[in-house]
This record gives C-alpha cells, structure tokens and sequence, in this order.
C-alpha cells in the first residue's frame, strides 16, 4: 500500500475513533512501528493530526487553551458540585497544591477553614484565600502566562522542590484510561508532571465531559493516579475501567435540573 493511501485510512480511523493508538495502526494495516510513525509525522507536519504519547488524535480535539474566565464559564455547575466534593478529603494541617485549572479554582469556595498549606500557581487562587489566616499560603512565582493567569518554568517547578505535598489537586482537559491525563498547555503539563513525585496522593478533579478524552500533552500515566472526583453523570463503565487501573472515585451527586448546591 502507499503511504498517501494509508494515511488517507489513518485520517478516516482518526475522524471516526478521536484517536488512534500506533501499536494498533501498525498491527492493523501490517506494518511495523516505524513505518506508522513515519506516517504520522507526515500527517502531523501537514497539521491534519496532533501527535499524542503513544498515538494521535484529531486537530478538532487539540482545541486551543481557552482564557481562564472562559473555561470557568464552561459547565460551570458542574464543576461547583465536584470541587465541593474534593475538598471533602482534605484535613487540618494537611499540604496541598491546587493548579491552576478552572475546577480547582472553584474549589476555593468550598475550602473549610482550617489550617492548611497552600501551594499554588494559580494567580488567581491566590487572589481568591488572601485574607484567610488560616492558611498558609505559597505561590511559586515563575514565568506568569496571562491566559491562565498562572505561573510555569523553571522557577515555578524549583520553588516546589523543598514540599512534600499531602494532596495534588489538578484538573485535566481529558483523562483516558489508557493514554492517562493530558493538557493542551504544554507549560501546566510539564509542572503537574514533575510534582507528582513529591504528592503523596494525586486527584484528578474534573466534570464527566473530561473522560476518556485525549489532549496532546500527557502529563500523567493512569498507574501514577490515586484518586479521581467527578461527577454523578459519569458512565458507571467508564468508571469501572478507572478503578480497574487503581483509582479510587469519588461521585459527585447533581441535584436535579441543577438546583440544590449550597
């Protein structure tokens, strides 16, 4: 077969499955890794593709990094009734490091007022618990990007290197079973990446429209994940599949037509 021919098949499994894994594209028309890489290289360099770990996935999917105020506005609800139900496993004294996703940022209103270590990114979480005594809190300072009005680099990721952290709270702009949690900003990815090591607990906070999801950039394996909060929309199979891997999950319940959340 030639190569303008497989590819073209690459595209429509891709347009068809979101994403596509190399292992099977190359068991599945024959040929060996290497080939399949080629293929999607070429695919990649003329942006019909975005490469992934492990694979591809449409442009359509790689959507931009939205503005922080517009992600807060995307299921908004949702992600009010998650954040409420993270903060649950939180106790005094704890060490905690909250990203600078738009769910974690909610989870500020529901903190309970105890004492806490706050480690942080995000300019805006920051803004949101200045004035609590309570907490102590701690940004990393480093190279502030004003789309997510957070803080990357190498002296975000250095500021963090003398913590151990109880909780790392991150949100994802999708989670799959198989390929893991992944961002479309490569900065946020390579600092949640790197701090993993240093979290004894890693939860995943996101609303039921982030699973099974891909974005380009993998910041996490699925065995390096401990806990995932999402909501009561979630596919109970979907779910299964987290928990097969290890996660544990937490649900959090919507009330009815959205009303109910205190």
């Amino acid at each position: 077969m030639l190569p303008s021919k497989r590819q073209e098949l690459i595209l429509r499994r891709i347009e068809s499955e979101g994403s596509v894994r190399s292992l099977d594209l190359a068991s599945a028309f024959g040929v060996t890794n290497e080939t399949i890489r080629k293929d999607l290289e070429a695919l990649a360099g003329a942006k019909r593709i975005v490469r992934i770990h492990g694979g591809a996935t449409g442009v359509s999917d790689s959507r931009h990094d939205l503005p922080l105020p517009a992600r807060q506005s995307v299921s908004r609800f949702e992600k009010s009734v998650v954040a409420r139900e993270a903060v649950r496993l939180i106790e005094p004294k704890d060490t905690i490091f909250m990203d600078a996703s738009s769910t974690v940022l909610t989870m500020t209103d529901y903190l309970p007022a105890v004492p806490l270590t706050i480690l942080t990114n995000a300019h805006h979480v920051i803004v949101a618990l200045g004035g609590r005594p309570e907490y102590d809190l701690i940004c990393t300072g480093g190279n502030y990007e004003e789309r997510s009005r957070s803080y990357v680099g190498a002296m975000a990721e250095d500021a963090l290197k003398r913590f151990m952290i109880k909780w790392l709270f991150v949100g994802v702009d999708g989670l799959h079973h198989e390929m893991g949690a992944s961002e479309v900003n490569p900065g946020q990815a390579v600092l949640k990446e790197r701090l993993i090591p240093r979290a004894e607990n890693v939860c995943v906070v996101c609303d039921s429209s982030k699973l099974e999801k891909k974005s380009p950039f993998i910041f996490a394996p699925v065995r390096k994940l401990d806990f995932l909060v999402t909501d009561s929309r979630a596919d109970p199979k979907v779910l299964r599949l987290f928990e097969g891997e290890g996660i544990r999950v937490r649900i959090a319940e919507l009330p009815e037509e959205g009303r109910g959340l205190v």
